[in-house]
């Protein structure tokens, strides 16, 4: 599974392990981030389908799962939906495309799903086609976004061709 995580606080981090490192000095025999453990992180896998029909689109979906022994919230609701980002690619082959810009504010207090350790759940958007209409035929990657309340998680979710044909 490839996943990428984007930290929400990545200059307060970087500030606490300059203030550890100097703090510390040089007679330490522990490491600055020896006092720092990263967040407890769902693992994610995602998948994309065409949708035919009388309504075509694109179905995207996630199975978040905790595998850590830490309670892991998951941001979701209007303020916060699965972020899907459809990107030229001939290949149809594992790539990530992602950055911080993409994660919900957290500060409007968005519904959240909270996963106890060992808990899943899955997530489910649906981009219609109409969405979908101004991309050229071929092939196209779709990457899937989820916020957690310490990070943005970013997966591969599959490749698709466009344009989705309707069916009777």
């Amino acid at each position: 599974m490839r996943q990428s995580v984007i930290p929400r606080a990545v200059f307060s981090l970087a500030v606490s392990a300059v203030t550890a490192v100097g703090s510390s000095g040089c007679r330490s025999d522990r490491l600055p981030t020896e006092d720092h453990l990263a967040p407890p992180l769902p693992a994610v896998t995602a998948t994309a389908r065409a949708l035919g029909g009388p309504n075509p689109g694109l179905e995207v979906s996630a199975v978040v799962r905790n595998p850590t022994a830490s309670h892991i919230l998951v941001l979701t609701g209007p303020a916060c939906p699965l972020y899907v980002r459809v990107f030229p690619d001939p290949t149809g082959e594992y790539a990530i495309a992602g950055g911080p810009s993409i994660s919900c504010p957290t500060s409007s207090s968005p519904p959240m799903i909270d996963l106890a350790p060992g808990d899943s759940t899955r997530l489910i958007r649906t981009v219609p086609n109409d969405s979908l209409a101004s991309y050229a035929p071929g092939t196209y990657g779709v990457n899937l976004t989820i916020t957690i309340v310490t990070s943005i998680i970013t997966v591969w979710a599959g490749a698709i061709d466009l344009p989705i044909a309707a069916s009777p």
